[in-house]
């Protein structure tokens, strides 16, 4: 495995993405905390992984300003606008290939589009459990594993939460409606990709 993901590393930062290795989540929110500084503010997208670490609440005690829709659902429609523009965003990545690409699929097209504009960076959290051997695997993986748990987890009505698999549903809750292939840096957004090496997140 350790190999593998060193050639994941590899591939990306060819790619001119910046990333991070962390043996741990302690050590890469350590890291992230002093990255962000308390007088900046923080956009989030979707992402597991991102709210098992607690990261939310740990810069918002440390001073950042913080916007995340699924922490003011009453809000959602202005908090989405806010995290849009916050000078730094952070969320997960569905799957992320050994050649080097980042994979994600929307059904909003916030967490997406985040991803290529509007912030002075960005960071992806992700577990070497989302690398993928290439791009058909991560489409599988997203498809299969990631979109019917997080349908069971926000509790949509669409056949992958049912059945566990995708059917390329025309559900009006589908999720699976955009979808984001990084092959390179985007010009005008810097990302980094936070690496750690365990399982996290869908």
């Amino acid at each position: 495995m350790i190999e593998r993901i060193k050639n994941t590393m590899r591939n990306l930062e060819k790619n001119g993405f910046e990333v991070r290795y962390f043996e741990n989540e302690f050590s890469a929110v350590d890291s992230l905390l002093k990255d962000i500084s308390a007088y900046e503010s923080v956009g989030f997208g979707g992402s597991m992984t991102v709210s098992d670490l607690s990261i939310y609440d740990k810069l918002a005690k440390q001073g950042s300003t913080v916007y995340w829709h699924q922490k003011k659902p009453d809000d959602r429609a202005a908090e989405l606008g806010r995290a849009a523009t916050a000078t730094a965003y952070l969320t997960g990545t569905n799957a992320i290939t050994e050649d080097g690409r980042l994979v994600n699929i929307d059904g909003t097209g916030n967490r997406t589009s985040s991803m290529l504009f509007g912030h002075d960076r960005v960071y992806i959290i992700a577990g070497v459990n989302k690398i993928a051997r290439n791009l058909d695997e991560a489409m599988i993986r997203i498809k299969n594993v990631a979109c019917p748990k997080n349908a069971e987890r926000l509790k949509l009505d669409t056949p992958c939460r049912h059945l566990g698999k995708c059917m390329n549903c025309d559900s009006p809750q589908r999720m699976c409606n955009a979808t984001l292939i990084l092959e390179r840096q985007p010009r005008s957004v810097k990302i980094i990709i936070y690496l750690i090496n365990e399982n996290l997140g869908y």
